[in-house]
């Protein structure tokens, strides 16, 4: 008996790992030049029938350490869904500088009701937090999830 629930253990493992490894290849993630209060329309064509559609990172004028919650910079990210059925989506997005260093962070995505075929959103996100450099970033990199 204790070989055999060892045995099923070793089979429930692996199931485990396939099914991670599985979710790991819905993963969409790519760096993008950042340029503020610009609309950069990417267009790419990621898993699910998902298309990251455009992204812009919109920075208040004034001293973006002093911003509030909402007034604070936010990025915009239009994520459309080609596929045949709905889709929740998670969003996770950085921001670096020329040396490397992290200067911005939000992360967002589907709340409630799933993203549903032949339809657009927008996830307006907020970057809290490290922020009082975000201006001196050069580079940003998205991740885009879906889940069922």
């Amino acid at each position: 008996m204790h070989r055999l629930a060892k045995g099923a253990g070793v089979v429930m493992a692996a199931a485990l790992v396939v099914a991670g490894s599985d979710a790991r290849a819905e993963l969409f993630s790519k760096a993008y030049t950042f340029k503020p209060d610009t609309i950069l329309q990417v267009g790419a064509e990621m898993p699910a029938g998902l298309r990251l559609d455009s992204v812009e990172f919109v920075l208040p004028k004034d001293d973006a350490a002093q911003s509030g919650t909402f007034t604070g910079p936010k990025v915009k990210i239009a994520i459309s869904n080609l596929g045949t059925s709905a889709a929740k989506i998670g969003v996770a997005i950085a921001v670096t500088d020329a040396d490397g260093r992290l200067v911005g962070v939000a992360s967002g995505g589907t709340k409630l009701f799933p993203l549903r075929a032949d339809r657009q959103i927008v996830y307006t996100l907020s970057i809290d937090g490290v922020r009082s450099e975000l201006a001196m970033g050069t580079v940003f990199r998205i991740s885009v999830e879906p889940t069922p």
